[in-house]
């Protein structure tokens, strides 16, 4: 029997696209997290002699650098941010025990890859499921695909390209949406510098298209604990300043071996002054704590 868009000459309706799935954000009381993976660009980036990866590791190797010896980085600016990290995934690490066309393994001539007993392998490991190191040059091709009778012999198939990745991980206070608009306030260039090693970022300046990018390469999270669920990053703050204060102010009331050396009446309603303090200088939703004695 013919159908009814046969009978009435009509073209049937096209199916509906099915929808993109978002990922979302997770909250535990006033804290939330997101994280993003995202494609390293291939190639070169023009007019130099490193790849996009190699100039991503040495821009966040920078961020990490200074952060450890106590300078100012950016993201300082974003003062929500509870957490924070930036990891390359690259092919070598996650296609362990992987099976596929074009992929290399180690044999077992160069299991200790040069370094003697600290790069030899346990014994559930086999040099067989781990992969050679990949080249960021190197073009990974599939074979021509089998010929079919009565078709044209088909040519080889299209390069197939195995990708660095680029996971973020961030824990800050607040709403999603409202974080990523302070990072394309505060620290724009500066996330730009970062993120331009991915694929089809559009940058900062148009906050729609960079929301778009954030959440098409945001994935889910499985677990996220916080156990400081009811601390926002300008409380932590505060009651550091306040135990930091305390602290000097028990060693001016006490001699190291205990007797009172100034009026307690005196001293506390000094300390009380110097902590009537409130959170100043809120340039975002999450604000920011700082002391007198503190700028």
């Amino acid at each position: 029997m013919a159908s009814r868009s046969a009978r009435t000459g009509t073209k049937p309706k096209p199916k509906p696209k099915p929808r993109f799935q978002w990922a979302t954000s997770q909250r535990v009381g006033g804290v939330s997290e997101i994280a993003v993976l995202a494609p390293i660009r291939n190639g070169v980036v023009p007019n130099e002699r490193r790849t996009y990866e190699e100039r991503l590791r040495a821009s966040i190797a920078n961020l990490a650098q200074r952060h450890q010896q106590g300078i100012p980085i950016e993201l300082d600016q974003v003062s929500t941010i509870h957490f924070g990290r930036m990891i390359i995934i690259r092919p070598d690490q996650y296609l362990f025990f992987s099976k596929g066309i074009g992929i290399g393994y180690r044999s077992d001539e160069d299991e200790d890859g040069g370094q003697g007993d600290a790069a030899k392998l346990p014994d559930s490991l086999s040099s067989a499921d781990i992969p050679k190191p990949f080249d960021d040059f190197e073009q990974i091709r599939t074979p021509p695909a089998p010929n079919v009778p009565g078709k044209q012999p088909s040519k080889q198939r299209d390069k197939r390209e195995l990708r660095s990745w680029l996971l973020t991980l961030v824990e800050f206070d607040g709403e999603l949406k409202s974080y990523m608009r302070e990072i394309a306030h505060f620290i724009a260039e500066d996330f730009d510098r970062i993120f331009n090693n991915c694929e089809r970022y559009p940058g900062t300046a148009d906050f729609d298209r960079f929301w778009l990018w954030i959440r098409t390469f945001q994935i889910n999270t499985d677990l996220f604990y916080a156990p400081y669920r009811d601390l926002s990053v300008v409380r932590i703050r505060q009651l550091e300043a306040f135990k930091r204060r305390f602290d000097a102010f028990v060693a001016r009331v006490r001699s190291p071996t205990g007797p009172i050396v100034r009026s307690m009446d005196e001293m506390f309603d000094e300390f009380l002054r110097e902590n009537q303090q409130y959170a100043s200088g809120f340039p975002s939703p999450g604000g920011t704590y700082a002391l007198d004695d503190d700028r």
